[in-house]
């Protein structure tokens, strides 16, 4: 058995009680020999956004409750660590009158990064086959569900989707999008990178690469992303039009 005080993140406290835990494994441990169709759906509101997760176990109604507290005690951790961090960019930039807005969209992808990472490892220690964990439109895949690997969409929001649309299967991975800020990169300029998807092992290192690859000129990203064997869809508007590259490390992650 895997207690929770182990594998936390650092700075991350102790929460839920043990006899959660203790109920969890005993239902992993008897779907064992069970049908492992079962499908759970929880959502919530934390970190200034949405949060879903789907995954697959036999647990009762009394097991699933439980299991809501221990991912909301989590969130409340975080919640409580991004407040402090959105607080002292107001005061830091405050002093000097400059605009703290874009930093905290930052920080707020960041905290959704970690969210995300912090659940599907939280869950990952409870021995669950399958989770699908979503904070904010940041996505991390652990194991393969009864469907046979998590299926989505590259499309991004706010652009026609093509004929053909690529989708992934994830499997012990993330995949994070980031879109362009209008008000930060106006798309009246003549190369403006407007999306890009990256998938990668952890939400915190696709959140990473896909903010280089974003904030990289336009002209350079799928260089860049190539370079740095980055499993990436890059979308740049050009005077010609849409351009959507895919670099070669995310072949293998494209359903054909």
């Amino acid at each position: 058995m895997i207690p929770f005080a182990l594998g936390r993140l650092s700075g991350l406290a102790p929460s839920g009680p043990a006899r959660l835990l203790l109920a969890l494994l005993a239902a992993v441990a008897l779907s064992a020999c069970r049908d492992h169709s079962n499908e759970h759906l929880i959502q919530g509101t934390a970190l200034g956004t949405g949060y879903h997760i789907t995954l697959y176990a036999d647990l009762d109604q009394e097991q699933v409750a439980e299991l809501e507290a221990g991912i909301q005690g989590e969130l409340a951790t975080l919640e409580r660590q991004r407040d402090g961090l959105l607080r002292a960019l107001d005061a830091a930039f405050g002093r000097f009158w400059l605009p703290s807005s874009k930093l905290r969209h930052e920080a707020d992808r960041v905290a959704h990064s970690l969210a995300v990472d912090r659940l599907a490892l939280w869950l990952g220690e409870n021995r669950f086959a399958a989770v699908m964990v979503e904070v904010g439109g940041v996505m991390r895949g652990l194991g393969v569900p009864p469907t046979g690997g998590w299926r989505l969409s590259l499309e991004q929001a706010g652009l026609s989707a093509p004929d053909g649309a690529r989708h992934v299967r994830l499997e012990n991975a993330a995949l994070v999008h980031r879109f362009a800020r209008q008000d930060v990169v106006p798309l009246v300029t003549l190369a403006t990178p407007l999306a890009v998807s990256v998938v990668a092992p952890s939400a915190s290192e696709a959140m990473r690469q896909a903010t280089q690859l974003l904030h990289a000129n336009p002209e350079d990203a799928v260089l860049l992303a190539e370079a740095m064997d980055s499993a990436a869809r890059v979308v740049v508007k050009t005077p010609q039009g849409i351009e959507i590259h895919h670099t070669a490390a995310l072949e293998p992650w494209l359903e054909p």
